[in-house]
């Protein structure tokens, strides 16, 4: 069993807990240094998440989101439309990257594979261990290690100025993928999470 994450606009090496390497057949790109351009977007409108796994993907973002005081996030059907066709894609080209489509919004990433099934709460608390090596600081400067990529799936989901989430979790054979999109992006230069 093995599980990958890639977070807003770079990607990631993998989780400490996993203990392995991403497996041959799935290709990893790096991401287009121009994904970071803000693009922009219709304003989000609230929705409903389509079934019980969205709805408790929703749920744990919004529980650590009250541990920092960030308001919660509103579910935006849009958001999960366009992260259903990017975790599709990556099945169907058997990679993990972050669309390279100018989209305007934040993007977390999450894959697992192997002969188990992560729950949604396990899938979003590989992004929220990230705060283990978070600083409050001023974007970007928000990593113990100084570097923020370390941390970007984690400051994503809790950006006090993101309203809105869509998410989508696709399963094809042994393998995962959960993407969400974020509107408005978070990790923006010179602002802080919460």
């Amino acid at each position: 069993m093995r599980r990958l994450a890639c977070l807003v606009f770079a990607v990631t090496t993998l989780s400490a807990t996993s203990g392995c390497a991403a497996p041959d057949p799935v290709h990893i790109r790096q991401a287009d240094p121009r994904a970071r351009e803000i693009q922009p977007v219709a304003p989000p409108r609230d929705g409903q998440p389509s079934d019980a796994i969205e709805a408790r993907v929703l749920r744990a973002h919004n529980a650590e989101r009250a541990r920092v005081g960030s308001a919660p996030l509103i579910w935006d059907e849009g958001l999960e439309r366009e992260a259903r066709v990017w975790a599709e894609r990556l099945l169907d080209t058997n990679s993990f990257a972050h669309d390279p489509a100018p989209h305007g919004h934040g993007e977390n990433l999450w894959t697992g594979w192997g002969d188990r099934r992560w729950t949604p709460e396990e899938m979003v608390a590989e992004w929220i261990a990230e705060k283990a090596q978070y600083r409050h600081g001023t974007f970007p400067a928000v990593s113990r290690t100084g570097d923020w990529t370390v941390v970007g799936h984690y400051t994503q989901l809790i950006w006090s100025r993101t309203t809105h989430v869509g998410c989508a979790v696709v399963r094809r054979g042994d393998r995962s993928v959960l993407a969400c999109r974020y509107s408005p992006p978070g990790n923006v230069d010179g602002m802080r999470a919460y």
